[in-house]
């Protein structure tokens, strides 16, 4: 029989790390990282949390997987209200793709009742543009702002994880807010097969992330009586792309007697975020740096040269707003590097249509924030209004090569001495 067994929940580092211990049988064997087993490491102790509600981080992470892979999870205990969640969850993705059908699922000997709801407000923070909108939008409710390392950060990666908490400790608009940093290995902990699930790979983003950052918050929920829950939203109701993060799915899962997870901003365009960032900054005559980029190549604050950084800059731009002044280090020769930028890899429906937006935003300002010469860069901003951008990305996305990064991700994974080989004979 295929089936994840949960054995039992222990904690070590003075109470602060929940350790996970399971055995998998069967076929369910090949998804997991057997010397990698699951793990969460908060800053508190969060030890007294009823196993019940302890458990939750751990089946948000492994519920996914049965549900694509056709397995059972075994517990002796759940929140009831998870429970009864993670079931409608997912029926969402059965949705998503109704020629599949989700076999795997979850068996609790007792399904307790908890009742850890209060009135403060927690939010998931990255320091992006679609953080800080939903971080504007709450503001009011003084959000306490919470980070996962290894979740967009990997673990081993300490200096940029210092420079990201740094960032958040010390950046002034957010002194009142109370922080927490959760460290997880939730990437690392299933093996390359989870990926080959999906008719294409990229399961962190089309199908984990939402559950398991909101599953995360769980204990901290307990010791702190959060009575809801933000988490921002990456994209809108106007384009339809897999997403494991939406309004359908995040709004259902729910714990400890009614806590309420919102998805917010899903009615705002990414181009929109980026318009009340600005006027929030202008109404309040504050400046803040905006925490979007996790590139390789970034040895400053961002590396202000890569897709990301590109739209969320002319995204400033197009508001009048200096980039320079948000996290940025840029000139008047930004405009040539998009498109060098651009043409290099893949593309996606989803980037396309972050272009479109400015596209269409170039298109209905007549003032932008010029660095040097107004005459030239109006021309390059025609250039980006006329389509010379999505043109580009249209093309790209039209490209034959489509299946080329699932082959080269079976390889890499399965086959990681032919890898080598090549590295070393090239």
């Amino acid at each position: 029989m295929d089936t994840v067994k949960l054995q039992h929940i222990s904690y070590s580092d003075n109470g602060q790390k929940i350790n996970y211990a399971y055995t998998a049988n069967g076929n369910a064997q090949k998804y997991f990282v057997q010397e990698k087993p699951l793990y969460f490491k908060y800053l508190v102790d969060v030890s007294t949390v009823p196993d019940s509600v302890a458990v939750i981080p751990f089946l948000s992470n492994l519920l996914p997987i049965a549900w694509f892979a056709g397995f059972t999870i075994e517990v002796d205990e759940v929140d009831e209200d998870f429970y009864h969640s993670q079931e409608i969850v997912k029926k969402e993705f059965e949705k998503r793709d109704t020629s599949r059908t989700l076999s795997g699922g979850l068996t609790a000997k007792t399904l307790i009742k908890n009742n850890c709801k209060g009135d403060k407000t927690a939010m998931l923070f990255s320091g992006g543009v679609d953080a800080y909108a939903t971080y504007i939008r709450a503001y009011e409710q003084k959000p306490d702002l919470i980070t996962l390392l290894g979740a967009d950060i990997e673990i081993e990666d300490q200096k940029q994880w210092t420079e990201f908490t740094d960032f958040i400790e010390n950046e002034e608009l957010l002194k009142n807010n109370h922080k927490e940093y959760i460290e997880t290995n939730l990437r690392d902990f299933y093996t390359y097969q989870v990926e080959l699930l999906l008719n294409d790979i990229g399961w962190w983003g089309k199908v984990q992330h939402g559950l398991a950052l909101i599953g995360a918050l769980a204990p901290l929920s307990f010791l702190y009586n959060y009575g809801s829950i933000y988490i921002a939203s990456s994209y809108t109701d106007n384009i339809d792309i897999d997403w494991g993060s939406t309004p359908e799915m995040d709004e259902k899962i729910t714990w400890g007697g009614g806590i309420k997870v919102l998805h917010d901003g899903y009615e705002l365009k990414r181009q929109d975020k980026v318009d009340l960032i600005a006027g929030f900054a202008s109404n309040t005559n504050t400046k803040f740096r905006l925490r979007v980029c996790y590139s390789e190549r970034r040895t400053e604050f961002n590396c202000s040269s890569c897709e990301k950084c590109f739209r969320t800059i002319l995204g400033l731009i197009l508001n009048g707003k200096d980039p320079n002044d948000y996290g940025f280090n840029v000139d008047e020769g930004i405009y040539d590097k998009f498109y060098t930028v651009l043409d290099i890899g893949g593309a996606s429906k989803g980037v396309r249509y972050f272009w479109w937006e400015l596209m269409e935003k170039a298109k209905s300002v007549d003032d932008f924030f010029v660095f040097k010469d107004k005459e030239i860069e109006t021309q390059l901003m025609n250039d980006i209004r006329k389509g010379k951008i999505d043109r580009l990305l249209e093309h790209k996305i039209n490209n034959p090569h489509k299946g080329i990064h699932r082959m080269k991700f079976i390889l890499r994974n399965k086959f990681p001495w032919l890898i080598k080989l090549y590295r070393k004979i090239k």
